[in-house]
């Protein structure tokens, strides 16, 4: 199945309550956008091509070297990079995935002309829960021709995760030739919950892992686009000569180094996304709609009918949420965290239009 790019496509044109696109609610540090406001007065230069001052930064946080972490324009260019790399110039090259993974990795094995292979999931047996994914089974689909394992870790739409345990054998599993990215764009929201932790935490190593971070979800700089990779010196190295120059600009270095400073901001984002994200489940389990919350700052909505006429019913109360259709999930919505306002915004929607559902 062909993927374009609208898959990935922002949040609907006019709703008066965006659900559609995880961004934060909440708004970014105050200092981040003091920072990229000053960094305004000097656009008439051109930004710093190696972002010395934020890679400098993200590598005293993670306790790396300087030139083990990239940074690109959003995660999704740092994936599609990354996975483009590990491609080019082996014939037949797969990516493998889990059912209903982020679909960059789809994109960007599309547009490298690699084959885009996906590992079933289990359905939960708990209410509320989302799928189960089986590292045997991803491992058991490793062929030759494999030249990487993309996880979005946890997952967007479905909000599945692999606890540290599934995740440490993971990472020891793979074979050393094969890049292993692990996409943790969530992870503010799910550290310490559910068995989850990540990669940095673990006891675990393997000479093509990669890292994926982004500034868009708990530091609310999705306008800003700027991701990051973490991995070994000759990894981050070789993807990181494949970007395009100048490729993040000064404003969104500035803001991003801003908002690292302001833990209070950060903190603050995240409880009120996980509180958000429980009233929305809350809500849905009292009404007795299907749903999954899982560890990001959505749920997933089952409707039990085609979803496309019920998100349409949404917006014409002013409502967006994201439609599922390009991840095989054709009765099935994603519905970012918002305000307590948005949110019940949301439920009074639902309240009306429940009865519709199958």
């Amino acid at each position: 199945m062909n993927v374009g790019a609208a898959a990935a496509m922002g949040p609907p044109v006019g709703m008066r309550v965006r659900l559609s696109s995880n961004e934060s609610p909440f708004g970014p540090s105050p200092h981040a956008v003091t920072a990229a406001t000053k960094a305004l007065t000097e656009v008439h230069r051109y930004s710093d091509d190696q972002a010395r001052a934020l890679r400098e930064r993200l590598a005293a946080q993670a306790g790396v070297d300087t030139a083990q972490v990239a940074v690109a324009n959003g995660s999704a260019a740092a994936l599609m990079e990354a996975i483009t790399y590990a491609c080019v110039g082996h014939d037949d090259a797969e990516v493998l995935a889990f059912a209903r993974s982020f679909v960059v990795y789809r994109l960007a094995a599309q547009n490298v002309g690699a084959r885009y292979v996906e590992v079933s999931a289990t359905p939960s047996e708990l209410p509320g829960q989302p799928e189960k994914r089986d590292v045997t089974a991803l491992l058991n689909a490793i062929t030759k021709n494999t030249r990487v394992i993309a996880i979005d870790n946890p997952g967007n739409p479905t909000g599945s995760h692999l606890r540290a345990s599934e995740l440490t054998r993971l990472i020891n599993s793979v074979p050393p030739h094969i890049m292993l990215i692990v996409d943790e764009a969530y992870h503010h929201f799910a550290d310490g919950l559910g068995g989850y932790q990540t990669v940095a935490s673990l006891s675990a190593s393997h000479p093509r892992l990669v890292t994926a971070h982004t500034f868009s979800k708990a530091y609310a700089l999705a306008g800003m686009r700027i991701g990051v990779l973490y991995g070994s010196e000759q990894v981050i190295s070789d993807i990181d000569a494949r970007r395009p120059r100048f490729n993040v600009t000064a404003p969104a270095q500035a803001a991003a180094l801003a908002s690292l400073d302001d833990t209070e901001h950060l903190n603050f984002t995240v409880k009120a996304s996980i509180v958000g994200r429980q009233r929305l489940a809350a809500g849905l389990a009292a009404m007795d709609v299907s749903y999954h919350e899982g560890l990001g700052n959505f749920v997933t909505v089952d409707f039990g009918t085609a979803a496309d006429p019920v998100i349409a019913a949404y917006a014409s109360h002013g409502v967006g949420i994201r439609t599922l259709v390009p991840y095989g999930m054709p009765h099935a919505a994603r519905v970012s965290v918002g305000t307590d306002e948005e949110v019940d915004a949301f439920l009074a929607a639902t309240h009306t239009l429940a009865p519709t559902f199958g």
